[in-house]
């Protein structure tokens, strides 16, 4: 696993003091390996800023949502709960929310954007508050947005929620919330995508490593990929990314991106040069998997918080697919 239980006293100082601005106190990240690049494809691009993009690519299969006369009630108001059993056979309860868009048509399938909150932060914070889904909802409005709850698990710190995976629970709970909004909603399995800031960030790089092969794209903000050695190693298959992340946090260290980008890099098989791309000051690089770009943000003198043009470069970056 990347994000095994051990991760934990690394993000535990908490983001008791997170905001809307998504700040929260100082982690360092642990770097991992990195994949070397591979064959070439054609490059890819992130899309200029601003627009909510089109509908590119091919459609995943129909899933058992499509059609369905009555399905769940979601909405803000209605959490949904199921059971999550992690790789120790622990069985907890997990909840989430769902946010159709308002043009949801149970004949076609739509697609899914999950969001991860910060360490924290919650699910019901994420879908209410200012900017809320990380502004990436207002300019991707034809989506299904589902924002999950982490667990109050950190040790040393029990009032602080977030993803330290533990015993694989989290990618457990991923896969589980899969399952159950293909089985309610008609989704596109083809354009399944997760966002994220700081630990939401390092919950979405976790998915690009071991779930790629159901996630189209992740949209990474202040991240980490974190490795453990022997059983810790991602799943080979390419997942688009775009991540952004500043030169001067000291709460996530940036390395833990670059561990990130080079595994996408790796996975996507891209080449070692890359080109300027919208917005600045994100570059593509050259060489991916047709269809795989890997996008890299990094902002100079910039701390652990939202850079302005993420919003816009995380929805058009996942509108193009």
């Amino acid at each position: 696993m990347r994000v095994p239980h051990v991760l934990v006293p690394l993000v535990v100082a908490a983001c008791a003091a997170c905001s809307s601005s998504g700040t929260m106190p100082k982690l360092t990240g642990v770097a991992g390996t990195s994949g070397g690049a591979g064959t070439s494809g054609s490059a890819g691009t992130s899309g200029s800023a601003g627009t909510s993009g089109g509908t590119a690519g091919d459609t995943g299969t129909t899933t058992a949502g499509c059609g369905l006369a009555t399905p769940p009630t979601v909405g803000a108001a209605n959490v949904q709960t199921i059971n999550v059993t992690d790789s120790k056979g622990t069985t907890t309860a997990r909840q989430f929310y769902v946010l159709l868009p308002s043009t949801y048509d149970a004949s076609t399938p739509t697609r899914v954007v999950f969001a991860w909150h910060y360490a924290g932060g919650s699910a019901s914070t994420l879908i209410a508050g200012r900017g809320a889904l990380y502004g990436v909802q207002a300019l991707l409005p034809n989506a299904i947005y589902i924002a999950a709850q982490g667990l109050l698990s950190t040790p040393g710190d029990a009032t602080t929620s977030g993803w330290p995976n533990t015993n694989g629970g989290d990618i457990a709970f991923a896969k589980a919330m899969v399952t159950w909004i293909e089985s309610n909603f008609c989704v596109d399995t083809a354009r399944i995508m997760s966002t994220g800031m700081s630990y939401g960030g390092i919950m979405s790089d976790a998915i690009g490593c071991q779930m790629p092969d159901v996630f189209r794209a992740v949209g990474v903000m202040s991240g980490s990929l974190f490795s453990f050695g022997a059983g810790s190693a991602c799943l080979s298959h390419p997942i688009a990314a775009w991540i952004t992340h500043g030169d001067a946090d000291t709460t996530v260290d940036i390395s833990g991106d670059e561990t990130a980008r080079d595994q996408f890099l790796a996975d996507n098989h891209c080449g070692t040069t890359s080109a300027a791309v919208d917005p600045s000051p994100c570059m593509s690089y050259d060489g991916c998997d047709s269809g795989y770009p890997v996008v890299w943000c990094p902002v100079a003198g910039e701390g652990h918080t939202i850079p302005s043009f993420a919003a816009s470069g995380i929805a058009n970056f996942f509108a193009q697919f």
